[in-house]
């Protein structure tokens, strides 16, 4: 049969390449690769308020938003949420995935032009890809770069610029500054993927709050519920009629059960511990910088600009592998990232700070890494 010959044979590929991938259940082992950076997806405080309140939560929506699945818990989510990015309003919707690409193919016509980041999360290139706009691509965090293609590209539509806020395999930060002063400067509308910034820089708020800037017309603010908010969702927020715009026209809200009142009290619950306890945020910036400092002395190869993200750049996937597979003997969980999440020759291992990590549990994990350079 043809099929099964097609998927036998891209799997011995994927084996031969070493990028073969396996779903793992991690017991017993400290999670250095988690992105639940301020330590909030099992915190007490959350399970203890759920349970006092479980009685008046149904476990499932039912239906979309847009039919009867709309509760009172999501409106509230999304009212803390705009108030939260200073902005006038706010749609949750299931995940990033569906954010980015529901965005971005609500807003664009053919006429339209989106310029990319070049290291951008996959959901922003699923979402170009199915959009009718034209797409280009600048250099990561290139501006000369991206205001030459700005210069001499020329459209009867708009111009949208979208970014990762925090990039999710480099762990360094969009110049949100610059971006936003292109976007003035050639009328374009920027979109910030604040995925990995929420909860972490800007005092929480996200990388435009990182760089001193407000919310404005030309600004869209994503991001989502399932990293330092420790849940699941995530959120669009903007203008009172960019969120009106896409409670009409966008797919992925439209046509798609709604999260269920569960999951977005755990949300809410959380987002006002993020808020109210900015501790946890200093803790995992103080602690990454150590984690990277003492890495980089050891010797190893590695990128860190300030984020609870560290890379540590391996360059093969069998190498990445190999430190795995150490790492998992010795008590640690830290993932092989390889091709194709990264570009060729750049595997790495994505070290992860979170706020659960104690400095023991940090020392440790350099005595691992240490054992592993002497051992090669």
């Amino acid at each position: 049969m043809k099929f099964v010959n097609f998927l036998q044979k891209n799997l011995e590929i994927f084996e031969k390449k070493h990028l073969y991938r396996r779903r793992k259940v991690i017991k017993n082992l400290i999670d250095f690769s988690s992105n639940d950076y301020l330590g909030l997806k099992n915190n007490e405080k959350t399970k203890k308020s759920l349970c006092e309140n479980i009685k008046n939560l149904s476990l499932g929506s039912g239906a979309s938003t847009h039919i009867s699945g709309y509760t009172e818990v999501q409106e509230n989510l999304e009212k803390f949420l705009s108030e939260f990015k200073e902005t006038e309003s706010c749609i949750v919707i299931g995940s990033g995935y569906m954010a980015n690409v529901g965005l971005i193919s609500a807003l664009t016509t053919e006429k339209d032009i989106i310029f990319s980041d070049e290291l951008n999360h996959a959901s922003i290139i699923d979402g170009i890809r199915l959009s009718k706009a034209k797409k280009v691509i600048y250099k990561h965090c290139d501006m000369n770069d991206l205001e030459n293609k700005l210069k001499n590209t020329h459209t009867e539509g708009i111009k949208y610029i979208v970014t990762d806020g925090i990039f999710s395999m480099e762990g360094d930060i969009a110049p949100i500054n610059h971006l936003y002063e292109l976007a003035e400067r050639y009328d374009a509308v920027l979109i910030i993927d604040d995925a990995h910034a929420t909860g972490v820089i800007g005092e929480g708020k996200g990388s435009l709050f990182h760089f001193g800037l407000k919310p404005s017309d030309r600004i869209i603010q994503m991001g989502t519920l399932s990293k330092a908010v420790g849940s699941y969702g995530a959120y669009i927020c903007g203008s009172r009629l960019l969120i009106e715009y896409l409670v009409n026209k966008m797919r992925t809200a439209i046509f798609t059960t709604a999260l269920s009142p569960v999951q977005n009290f755990i949300s809410l619950e959380n987002l006002k511990i993020l808020v109210n306890e900015p501790h946890r945020r200093e803790y995992i910036i103080k602690l990454s910088k150590y984690l990277a400092e003492n890495l980089k002395s050891l010797g190893f190869d590695i990128k860190y600009y300030g984020t609870p993200i560290i890379s540590l750049i391996t360059k093969t996937p069998e190498k990445a592998l190999k430190y795995t597979s150490i790492l998992k003997q010795k008590g640690f969980f830290i993932q092989a990232i390889r091709p194709p999440t990264v570009p060729e020759g750049e595997s790495r291992l994505r070290i992860t700070v979170s706020y659960n990590h104690s400095k023991i549990d940090v020392d440790n994990l350099l005595t691992a890494f240490n054992d592993i350079k002497g051992s090669l």
